[in-house]
């Protein structure tokens, strides 16, 4: 069996992101959440447009939270580094620590809850067998994920 890691994908501070000092503003962080979710879904082979037709659910957010540690500034390469802190029977707590690329300072920690629903009427439902399995290797703790930052990239 395969030790859980991390899964790293990269993205730029864009002109949209950031306010008048060239500074990420708070609110774009939201999209990197978004992208390192949508990512990671992809690299385990669970793509949303799969998850919508076939087991046909959805995973609406429950919750998202951001703590904030060093700015990002216009032109950053950033490093999303994004795991599952917990697997439950019907949701996932997902981890993104967005991190600086080269210097890995961790700029902002993002703890995001979603919830596997039915795609006709939103019933909670549990997460389905392929989604634990393709999400297993994903899983870990927040601890061990940042013991390994540097290692992460």
């Amino acid at each position: 069996m395969t030790a859980s890691r991390p899964f790293v994908t990269h993205e730029r501070v864009r002109w949209a992101d950031v306010d008048l000092v060239s500074i990420m503003r708070f609110s774009a962080f939201t999209r990197l959440v978004e992208v390192a979710e949508q990512e990671l879904l992809r690299a385990a082979g669970l793509p949303y447009s799969t998850l919508f037709d076939n087991p046909r659910i959805w995973m609406p957010r429950r919750r998202l939270e951001i703590d904030y540690y060093a700015p990002a500034r216009i032109d950053d390469e950033l490093a999303l580094v994004t795991y599952v802190s917990r697997m439950g029977d019907t949701s996932l707590t997902m981890q993104v620590d967005v991190r600086h690329a080269t210097r890995h300072t961790l700029i902002a920690a993002a703890t995001m809850v979603v919830v596997c629903v039915t795609v006709e009427g939103f019933a909670k439902r549990p997460l389905p067998q392929i989604a634990r399995e393709s999400l297993a290797p994903y899983v870990m703790s927040v601890e061990d994920a940042r013991a390994g930052a540097p290692e992460t990239r």
